[in-house]
């Protein structure tokens, strides 16, 4: 209490008896009830939920997830119209179901579960899928994951996000700011090691300890002597981590045509479509489908370039020059 005391002295803030609990580990029954009387205060059960994030001593569970999940389906069920165009579902995923997921993912590895089943919820709303209309997906997850100069709609993936997102704590043990948690976490765990790529981390550590190393093995290629290279300044990028992580992806040449601010965004979101060959494909009559339907045709050049290069979808939308 004295030291409860010397706080509110120092800060001005006074602790509330009916909003406080203390959480006790280690003790006998004897010592729980004399800490009791003293303080005051209830005692509190894991896990408990601040900032709006559980928060609990033990390997996180499925279950602790399912907050996230409903908020996700609920800001779904909301919004959801079925006049809703692809680059209107396009939007809510990047800007209101994404914030969800990062905050959480910001504080916390999550249970790989949980990221697939929001990756599933997002690309099931994206494509149009409702409980009594079901579509095929026109693209892979992976490809709408890639960034938009890379042939994709640079939605996040949840798994590589939340890897990205985490390695900033990473980021902050290595250059060792000045905080309370990084001196006790050098103070506790770190303690003789010069830095935490020698760190050793025992078998008998909490997972989440293990998991962090995990990361941590990941993540040394980004490290050169101590210092964060994927940008100029040092300073931890999750951006940059999270493209690190996707690797090399051939960039799309005509992005910028395809993703102009001068069109309205669900005319950007076809034009995509059509330069990755699924909104014509077998409608648009190139020399390549009129062969197929056996059509006659008298020179494979193609119509634009003149370049004797069989005349299709994918070289009129994105080879052709």
């Amino acid at each position: 209490m004295e030291a409860l005391a010397h706080f509110s002295a120092t800060t001005g803030l006074e602790a509330n008896l009916e909003k406080s609990s203390v959480f006790l580990a280690g003790v006998d029954e004897d010592t729980r009830k004399k800490i009791l009387i003293r303080i005051g205060f209830s005692v509190g059960q894991f896990p408990i939920r601040y900032l709006g994030l559980p928060l609990s001593p033990k390997k996180w569970k499925k279950t602790e997830c399912f907050s996230m999940i409903d908020k996700i389906t609920l800001r779904i069920t909301i919004t959801y119209s079925k006049q809703l165009s692809y680059a209107d579902r396009l939007q809510i995923i990047n800007v209101v179901l994404f914030s969800i997921q990062s905050f959480w993912g910001a504080m916390f590895i999550l249970p790989q579960s949980i990221l697939k089943e929001i990756d599933k919820i997002c690309r099931v709303f994206l494509w149009g899928c409702s409980e009594d209309k079901k579509k095929r997906a026109l693209i892979s997850w992976e490809r709408v994951c890639f960034p938009k100069r890379k042939e994709g709609l640079n939605i996040k993936g949840s798994s590589n996000w939340n890897i990205a997102s985490v390695g900033q704590l990473l980021w902050k043990i290595v250059v060792n700011k000045e905080s309370l948690w990084l001196k006790w976490v050098h103070g506790i765990y770190i303690k003789t090691y010069a830095s935490i790529w020698n760190h050793k981390v025992p078998t008998d550590c909490s997972w989440y300890r293990k998991k962090l190393n995990a990361l941590k093995i990941k993540m040394q290629d980004w490290y050169n002597q101590g210092r964060y290279i994927l940008t100029q300044s040092g300073t931890y990028s999750i951006t940059r981590s999270y493209l690190a992580l996707m690797g090399h992806i051939p960039k799309l040449r005509i992005a910028e045509l395809v993703w102009t601010s001068m069109s309205l965004s669900r005319h950007r979101f076809l034009v995509w479509l059509v330069v990755q060959g699924r909104l014509l494909k077998g409608r648009l009559l190139t020399h390549k489908r009129k062969l197929k339907l056996k059509i006659p045709v008298e020179d494979i050049a193609c119509c634009l370039c003149d370049e004797q290069v069989m005349e299709a979808t994918k070289h009129l939308f994105e080879e052709c020059r």
